[in-house]
């Protein structure tokens, strides 16, 4: 466990967005109605998940699962250290594909939408948002060495800056 909280906020932001999106795609993403004949009750209502009606739905959960599965590998695996940018380009593309599918499911599924089904198309562009930022940081620092700078010890005084030399001016 010690493992996921080494990771850089970025991976668990992206972990956070991504299982919460699994969680909310099970809330009613439609509510449909449909009138019945029955003099006692003349509409009969039901909701489905996105999971259910088109497969967009189903697309989206998948890509979300291997975002998910992709971000945790580091923690189950610790020689995994994953913190390039071109682990970060995999996450940005997987993210791009998942707002992509499911804007596709808002779209095939566009009748009876509950705000449910707008919370989750909302957490999957915070996911994008945060995984593209994540690409951006590690681009500008790709070519960085990761160095760091020795403490001076206590008893050790700091670097003189060196005198200038000393020679004949004539002034």
């Amino acid at each position: 466990m010690r493992s996921y909280w080494n990771r850089p906020l970025g991976s668990k932001l992206i972990l956070l967005l991504g299982i919460a999106l699994l969680a909310e795609m099970l809330a009613p993403w439609q509510r449909v109605c449909a009138i019945t004949s029955s003099g006692t009750e003349p509409r009969v209502c039901g909701w489905r998940t996105a999971y259910q009606g088109s497969n967009y739905g189903l697309y989206a959960a998948g890509l979300c699962l291997i975002i998910v599965i992709w971000e945790l590998l580091p923690v189950f695996i610790p020689r995994l250290s994953m913190r390039g940018w071109p682990t970060a380009v995999v996450t940005a593309g997987l993210s791009v594909l998942l707002v992509f599918f499911t804007l596709l499911k808002l779209i095939k599924d566009n009748e009876f939408q509950t705000f449910w089904a707008w919370i989750g198309f909302a957490i999957a562009i915070a996911l994008m948002v945060t995984a593209i930022v994540r690409v951006r940081h590690r681009w500008r620092h790709r070519h960085e060495p990761e160095t760091s700078s020795p403490e001076p010890k206590a008893g050790t005084p700091p670097p003189q800056a060196e005198a200038p030399p000393a020679g004949g001016s004539s002034a």
